[in-house]
């Protein structure tokens, strides 16, 4: 199994080098920066890699729904079943991600969903959560 980070600029590079530096260095996680200077060799290498190996499990991660790497990436859904597309990456995503793919032979629907799930709860609006923790604390005074 792969996982697959790309994105419009660098921002795969980046999640890949914080995944290393906090998981550490998995060879089953490539990024690729797609489109630096116009280029479309990165999106390129990618749909080769999906498309000559066939047998094994791709989790693509793309950073925004709509967008054109995203797009790209679409089209592999067509024509090889060996891949899983999500969107809106994070980092939370991509450590479950590694950390499952660390331990299991192929991710399933099921936990594709389940990771997807967990990576959402890991967003908050931070100003919230301090005036929650103030009532809190308040409330433990009375």
């Amino acid at each position: 199994m792969k996982i697959v980070l790309i994105s419009h600029s660098n921002m795969a590079l980046g999640m890949k080098q914080t995944l290393n530096m906090i998981i550490g260095d998995d060879k089953n996680v490539l990024a690729y920066a797609a489109y630096i200077n116009g280029s479309t060799d990165e999106v390129e290498n990618v749909k080769k890699l999906v498309e000559t190996n066939s047998k094994e499990q791709f989790i693509i991660l793309t950073d925004l729904l709509g967008g054109s790497v995203n797009n790209e990436m679409m089209q592999l859904l067509e024509n090889n079943q060996n891949i899983k597309l999500v969107t809106g990456m994070n980092l939370p995503l991509a450590m479950q991600l590694q950390i499952k793919e660390s331990t299991a032979e192929k991710i399933t629907d099921e936990d594709l969903n389940s990771i997807i799930n967990q990576s959402k709860e890991s967003l908050a609006n931070v100003r919230n959560l301090l005036v929650e923790k103030r009532m809190k604390e308040n409330d433990q005074i009375l």
